[in-house]
């Protein structure tokens, strides 16, 4: 029951915070928006609660970083916040990745060159097509773009891990994420397209929703599975 008031709870202020965008009600999408990454922080947590698990500190970091992250994006007036909420992005990738990196390690699941070869060239396509008009910011767009399809493809290996429900809540996650980030990349530095903050926090809000489903929904199983040694 607790489960289903949260997701309630977050998909209320979600779709208001996605009605203040596309009505352009400025109060109510600055209102929610600092509310969707701690209800989803609070509700990963009240979930999870009393599990000894490492991997639960590593998601919440995520989501943390992600949350600062949030906020520094929301002041527009200031070019150098842009680049510190990029930054405050690269640590919630950077723990996304390793938090994927350690369920790799524990269900032993080996490396995929399958996967590994899109992701590569889904970076270089979308780096070349930006590169011409990111200026100063070549390099944080390129270290972050690296970052961010590391953490892809170590999301996609989680479709070969027993836990299939949360494998692909994993990759959903993981997908939307790249989408939305691509989407504000393509709308900031190369074609800004109508309607582009609707489709960032669409895809964005979708990704950490499913992330926190399949982080719940994978340490829940591992809790049980533990518990009948």
């Amino acid at each position: 029951m607790r489960k289903i008031i949260w997701i309630l709870f977050f998909i209320i202020i979600f779709l208001l915070h996605l009605a203040g965008i596309i009505h352009e009600i400025t109060w109510l999408a600055t209102l929610t928006k600092p509310m969707l990454i701690p209800l989803l922080g609070f509700f990963f947590w009240d979930l999870t609660y009393g599990i000894k698990n490492r991997l639960i500190t590593l998601f919440l970091a995520a989501l943390l970083f992600s949350w600062f992250g949030d906020l520094l994006l929301m002041n527009t007036t200031e070019p150098s916040f842009f680049l510190y909420g990029l930054l405050c992005f690269l640590v919630a990738q950077l723990c996304y990745s390793y938090f994927f990196f350690r369920i790799m390690r524990q269900e032993k699941i080996t490396f995929s060159w399958l996967l590994f070869f899109p992701v590569v060239i889904y970076y270089a396509v979308l780096i070349s097509w930006l590169a011409p008009q990111l200026g100063g910011m070549k390099i944080p767009v390129m270290i972050y773009g690296a970052v961010i399809s590391l953490m892809l493809l170590l999301a996609l290996h989680q479709l070969y891990m027993p836990a299939f429900k949360a494998g692909r809540l994993f990759v959903l996650g993981a997908v939307f994420f790249v989408a939305s980030d691509t989407a504000l990349a393509i709308n900031k530095f190369s074609a800004p397209f109508p309607h582009a903050a609707f489709v960032t926090m669409l895809t964005y809000g979708l990704a950490q929703f499913f992330l926190t489903m399949g982080a719940i929904q994978y340490i829940l199983r591992e809790k049980s599975r533990h518990s009948l040694f």
